[in-house]
């Protein structure tokens, strides 16, 4: 079995307690991931609201310096583009595959010029916003779009090949994000969200940006945050089937994944680590779903996304 994520927090738990990328103490590890016949995983570095956007902006480059140092140690490829990627999984035998993701954009600071930066450090997805207002405009728990800078961040974002991440944005800045993206031909996907219908957290996508989204043949990975998943305490597995049904019913089979968002929210028991997923298939296949369906929910569907 093949399996990609979108979106974890592991990176910056490696770096603040000196794990070792092997045998972490954490939801994501690879000898977690050993079970699987390959694992492609998207490597957030988030910025926490207790540093500023500088101390943000150097954070970044720390983490990512002991990631590479990881990857290196245990030759993963932290692979800089999905071209590179893609290079990665057709002509290779590596079974882990990484790729570098920004969360929360703040950290450019105001400074056009850093975006180059990042891309030229080996990001392939920015999400913009995480939250609050910043920079970079209005995140999910406020009502304000894009500033003028955050705009013109998404726009270099396209132009540089970046994929931009529609999570944490507020409904207005998905709409900013969109309508640049229509304008530009640009990739958008988000990374881990879930569907606003069944859960009615700002976090959380209603239909019209679903279906935006599939017009722009993005794709949404899954997120097990219990408080996305229902708006009881009693969550578990069942509510994640629910949401990858209704996911796959409003943008369409192939552009459901996974973004777990491990090692940086409380998931559902049953689904504490990465080794856990396969949990998951026999309850699909109880309610009809193919193997052709399973094996793009877990894998093809992101990869797709990713190397296009």
């Amino acid at each position: 079995m093949k399996i990609c994520d979108l979106h974890c927090d592991t990176a910056l738990e490696l770096y603040r307690h000196g794990y070792s990328l092997a045998d972490a103490p954490c939801s994501v590890s690879l000898n977690k991931a050993a079970g699987y016949d390959r694992y492609v995983q998207l490597m957030a570095v988030f910025t926490s609201s207790r540093l500023d956007d500088e101390e943000g902006w150097q954070q970044f480059f720390a983490v990512r310096e002991n990631l590479l140092k990881e990857c290196e140690k245990y030759e993963v490829p932290l692979c800089r583009t999905g071209a590179e990627l893609g290079d990665t999984l057709r002509f290779t035998e590596q079974k882990n595959a990484f790729l570098l993701t920004v969360e929360d954009a703040r950290i450019l600071a105001g400074k056009i010029e850093r975006l180059e930066e990042l891309h030229s450090a080996g990001v392939s997805v920015i999400t913009p916003l995480w939250g609050g207002m910043t920079c970079i405009g209005g995140s999910h728990n406020t009502d304000a779009g894009l500033s003028d800078f955050g705009k013109a961040v998404v726009d270099g974002c396209f132009d540089l090949g970046i994929a931009v991440d529609l999570s944490h944005a507020s409904t207005r800045s998905a709409d900013d994000i969109f309508d640049i993206a229509e304008k530009k031909n640009g990739k958008v996907l988000a990374t881990h969200s879930n569907a606003w219908t069944l859960c009615h957290h700002t976090r959380n996508l209603n239909d019209d940006r679903l279906r935006r989204l599939a017009a722009l043949n993005g794709v949404i990975g899954v997120n097990l945050y219990v408080r996305f998943l229902a708006e009881s305490d009693d969550c578990g597995m069942d509510d994640v089937l629910r949401h990858i049904e209704y996911l796959a019913s409003v943008v369409g089979e192939d552009r459901v994944a996974f973004g777990a968002d491990w090692d940086g929210a409380d998931v559902p028991e049953e689904l504490a680590d990465i080794s856990c997923m396969t949990k998951l298939i026999p309850a699909l296949e109880a309610r009809g779903y193919s193997k052709a369906f399973l094996d793009g929910l877990f894998y093809e569907n992101a990869v797709r996304f990713l190397t296009r």
